[in-house]
């Protein structure tokens, strides 16, 4: 899985709550831990905490955001781990606001930490949520989840959601010469959806349809997964159950965090960025 993690750390203590997430999932996964400063070296303070991690330290003068992606981009197979302080409300417009800029310029795997509220204390994961909805990308995330989930002991929940297109939808796409709404009427037809519509499968047999492949894919890890199928808006379905199951790690694929798509109303990975009552682990795709 992960060989390194990068930990960003200003030496607060909130960076203190993502330090301490990054150490426990590197021990967890027998991965090298690097804690990374960006400006003037602080010196001890710094040393210490790396000791008590037995992690390894970076300090470079620069923005925070380009100089952990840039040291994250030199490891192999590296997660980059980052404070959730910011993300949510007003502040996360903020030019300056870290954890959301970097979320949108990562090129590796990012994991967020919820910081706010603080945990009472930061151990293993508990809990796994995922979103399918029958892309590849999304097919990548189950998989991650699985495996990360086998190696922490736990099951993951895989969360399907569903909405019919709305009249007004369905004339939009009876315009298009390809006709695309015969697509919704077909049991098979969630490897073709319009990208446009990812996470607004039809109906349940459809949604049930993408779950049976996401339990396969998780099968390969030697998990079982709860498979769920659910009906309401994707991210805000995703939110709801983390909540009513008491997960405290949801899995996401980047798709659309990037550019101009980000600011889109239906942006699932962006949404539940900002709006998880959990960390998020948001896993870098190129499609």
């Amino acid at each position: 899985m992960y060989k390194s993690i990068v930990a960003g750390t200003d030496l607060s203590t909130t960076a203190k709550i993502a330090t301490d997430r990054a150490a426990n999932l590197a021990h967890k996964l027998d991965a090298k831990l690097y804690l990374v400063h960006a400006g003037t070296d602080p010196g001890d303070p710094l040393k210490e905490l790396a000791g008590e991690y037995g992690a390894e330290v970076v300090v470079k003068e620069g923005p925070p955001v380009d100089v952990l992606i840039e040291q994250t981009e030199k490891l192999d197979s590296a997660l980059l781990v980052v404070g959730s302080v910011g993300m949510s409300g007003a502040r996360r417009f903020l030019l300056g606001n870290v954890p959301n800029k970097v979320s949108h310029h990562a090129t590796t795997d990012l994991l967020i930490v919820k910081t706010d509220p603080a945990p009472e204390h930061v151990g293993d994961y508990r809990g796994i949520l995922v979103g399918a909805d029958g892309s590849s990308t999304a097919m990548r995330a189950v998989e991650i989840a699985s495996d990360l989930a086998k190696r922490l002991g736990v099951a993951p929940i895989i969360v399907t959601a569903y909405q019919p297109p709305t009249e007004q939808e369905l004339k939009r796409m009876r315009s298009d010469s390809q006709d695309p709404v015969a697509q919704w009427g077909s049991s098979k037809t969630t490897r073709s959806t319009p990208e446009e519509f990812r996470w607004r499968l039809a109906d349940a047999a459809q949604a049930e349809d993408v779950l049976e492949r996401a339990a396969e894919h998780a099968s390969r890890f030697g998990v079982k997964a709860d498979v769920r199928a659910v009906e309401g808006a994707a991210a805000e379905t995703l939110i709801s159950v983390a909540k009513e199951e008491d997960v405290d790690l949801m899995v996401v694929g980047s798709v659309g965090m990037t550019g101009a798509k980000r600011f889109a109303l239906g942006n699932v990975p962006n949404r539940v960025s900002h709006h998880a009552p959990t960390d998020v682990l948001i896993l870098h795709t190129t499609s």
